[in-house]
């Protein structure tokens, strides 16, 4: 096993991730896995890993790493400003760390997370069949200040690979398409027209849920629900009447009404909304 990082400095938040962990819902452990999907999925197609392989979630910034030997990696998600031993990096394109570089993550430009990737993925404990941090659920390691980050494979990729262009994920996109919940008949005319014609603000979140702010939402009448299923993507209305869109590491039931769900291929635009910035919900066109 080669140790290749050795973390100086932590931002916001950080976690190891793999595609997520599946076949446990129904034990009420979530899904897990990468927020941002497409980037995720991007930056293991560049280093030619498994798909499976694991990255480095970062939210906002703020991270700063230390090589410890000569190392090939990429970044990928929100635009970002990255330096090496000082100097501009750019993202989407592979480059190499030898042993005393200094990789910093300093802030998202655009969006809100990024993901570092090393060939083969990092080394994470495997718990119930997957290497995704979930930290409500005390599974995997947290990321610290002096935490080594290893891997099985250590190696320099030449020439180097990459994404440019029109390629890229489009992070100034914020239109979301979702489907009607399984309450969505249940809220007031008033709110399902607003749901679609109005937007609503990002005020803040993390994993687990996104709250938004907006015109209110409500039911036609008072009345009991029963707890659904839910998963990432679903949109509940707590009696605040303020949205919140859960995420990947959500909660499997939940007792608030549903009133839409996210489509799948939007998720990534959802999780890289910058607090404060606005977004529209649309209708899925069959």
């Amino acid at each position: 096993m080669a140790r290749l990082l050795r973390v100086k400095k932590v931002g916001v938040f950080g976690s190891l991730q793999d595609q997520g962990r599946f076949g446990y819902r129904n034990y009420g452990i979530p899904t897990s896995g990468p927020m941002d999907a497409t980037s995720y999925q991007l930056g293991n197609e560049i280093l030619q890993n498994d798909t499976n392989a694991v990255a480095l979630e970062i939210f906002i910034g703020g991270f700063c790493f230390e090589a410890l030997t000569t190392q090939s990696y990429v970044m990928t998600g929100a635009p970002a400003i990255c330096l090496l031993n000082g100097e501009p990096i750019a993202m989407w394109v592979t480059f190499t760390l030898y042993a005393g570089d200094e990789l910093t993550i300093k802030t998202v430009q655009q969006g809100s997370i990024v993901y570092l990737h090393t060939i083969g993925g990092f080394e994470a404990p495997l718990t119930l069949g997957s290497r995704s941090a979930y930290e409500k659920g005390n599974i995997g390691l947290p990321i610290m200040r002096g935490m080594v980050l290893t891997s099985q494979i250590c190696r320099k990729i030449e020439p180097r690979r990459g994404i440019w262009g029109k390629a890229l994920p489009n992070f100034s996109c914020k239109k979301v398409r979702i489907y009607p919940g399984v309450h969505y008949e249940l809220f007031t005319t008033t709110s399902r027209e607003a749901l679609l014609t109005t937007s609503y603000q990002y005020t803040g979140g993390n994993r687990m849920g996104y709250y938004f702010s907006g015109e209110m939402l409500t039911l036609a009448s008072p009345r009991e629900i029963l707890s659904e299923s839910t998963q990432f993507g679903t949109i509940q209305v707590p009696t605040s009447g303020q949205p919140i869109i859960l995420m990947a590491d959500a909660q499997t039931v939940g007792g608030y009404p549903i009133i839409a769900t996210v489509h799948e291929a939007d998720l990534a635009i959802v999780a890289q909304l910058k607090t404060y910035e606005s977004l529209q919900f649309e209708w899925v066109k069959e």
